[in-house]
């Protein structure tokens, strides 16, 4: 099981955004400002306003559901996201802190939270588009300032803000983990395919040397087991000839 090691500057990023997250939508459970917002975007014409859902009751009709962005799930679903990071930060660094940290949990778990961001982030800029004459594509203190929100309001506004924000840096953060990654394997598996073919190409020089050297050998032995021609003529033909040897 391969181990990895993570840069301690990750691990402190990492802390900040999971103990951040917490804090601000611990702040806004259960309902601590969702209600304030609508009905404040309602009044000033910018979504749609939940005094008024009163006026179908009244008449017997059936109001218009609860847009996403304005409902408790939302908040529910954000603060158990917020909590899911913060555990699984604990969990990567007590792993990595006892050298057990393997590199493919660090990435299902990069994934997971990837995507449960990614998630939040769609449901956190949701529309209002239960009002047609107030339509509301994004919530409104995401595209106006909270400066034009009422005096006790605008806390509550820049703390939404935040929360949107801070859940941006989240997905990006295990984002960048997930490419880092990538990029480490394919570094590693790059470098260990130039190791392998390194090995080939000693191998065939270090076998081309040694037949080399075995060819040598044989052509020196075969040299030596060679007669020359010149002791063939000097050789002695006949009785006579052994006894007049040729003067050189």
């Amino acid at each position: 099981m391969a181990r990895i090691k993570v840069p301690l500057s990750l691990l402190l990023v990492e802390m900040f955004i999971a103990l951040t997250v917490v804090i601000l939508f611990g702040l806004a459970y259960p309902d601590r400002f969702r209600s304030r917002l609508w009905e404040n975007g309602g009044e000033e014409g910018w979504n749609s306003n939940p005094n008024k859902r009163i006026y179908f009751y009244a008449n017997h009709q059936e109001p218009p559901e609860v847009p996403y962005i304005w409902q408790k799930r939302l908040t529910e679903s954000n603060l158990g996201i917020a909590i899911l990071t913060l555990v699984i930060f604990l969990a990567r660094a007590t792993l990595y802190y006892t050298d057990y940290l393997s590199r493919y949990i660090s990435v299902i778990y990069d994934v997971v939270l990837l995507w449960l961001w990614s998630v939040s982030i769609a449901n956190q800029s949701s529309g209002d588009l239960s009002d047609p004459k107030h339509p509301s594509p994004l919530p409104w203190y995401l595209t106006r300032s909270c400066s034009r929100a009422w005096e006790k309001n605008r806390g509550y506004c820049r703390i939404a803000q935040a929360s949107f924000a801070v859940s941006i840096l989240a997905a990006a953060l295990y984002g960048a983990r997930l490419l880092r990654e990538a990029l480490l394997v394919a570094y590693e598996r790059g470098w260990k395919h130039g190791q392998v073919w390194s090995g080939q190409d000693a191998d065939e020089e270090m076998g081309q040397e040694i037949g080399d050297k075995y060819m040598d050998d044989e052509h020196e032995a075969a040299e030596a087991l060679m007669v020359p021609r010149e002791s063939w003529q000097d050789q002695a033909l006949s009785p006579v000839l052994a006894f007049f040897p040729s003067d050189r």
